[in-house]
């Protein structure tokens, strides 16, 4: 008996969810673009950052392209062109056990490290 009520209180409790329009709901993945390589390091440039580019990750052999400034305390290192996933996550892993302090991005085929906000805003990469 007690099964019975316990069915029936279900069968209740989900009609009335049935009934009547039922709200959409609409998931839209917005990809984000980022700002080309040669835009980041003239942005950087202007604000006084040292720049090396390069079109391998040292140490990785993973092709891409790399830019990576430095200003006293401030850096952004960031790769453009990141062949696979498997590649992102070699970059990731290197920012992590060489940046003491350090933010990530990863994005589709882009993946950076910077030391704080400003840096970000300084090459264009925060919206």
């Amino acid at each position: 008996m007690r099964k019975w009520m316990v069915a029936v209180l279900l069968v209740l409790l989900t009609v009335p969810a049935g009934c009547g329009a039922r709200p959409t709901v609409e998931i839209v993945a917005e990809e984000k673009t980022y700002p080309e390589p040669d835009a980041v390091a003239e942005s950087l440039e202007s604000a006084g950052f040292e720049m090396e580019r390069s079109e391998v990750f040292e140490g990785l052999d993973i092709e891409t392209t790399r830019i990576k400034a430095v200003n006293g305390d401030d850096y952004l290192d960031i790769c453009y062109h990141v062949p696979s996933a498997d590649d992102m996550d070699e970059i990731v892993t290197y920012y992590t056990q060489n940046y003491k302090k350090y933010n990530l991005v990863s994005g589709t085929d882009v993946v950076y490290c910077y030391s704080s906000d400003s840096v970000e805003e300084t090459a264009g990469l925060r919206e």
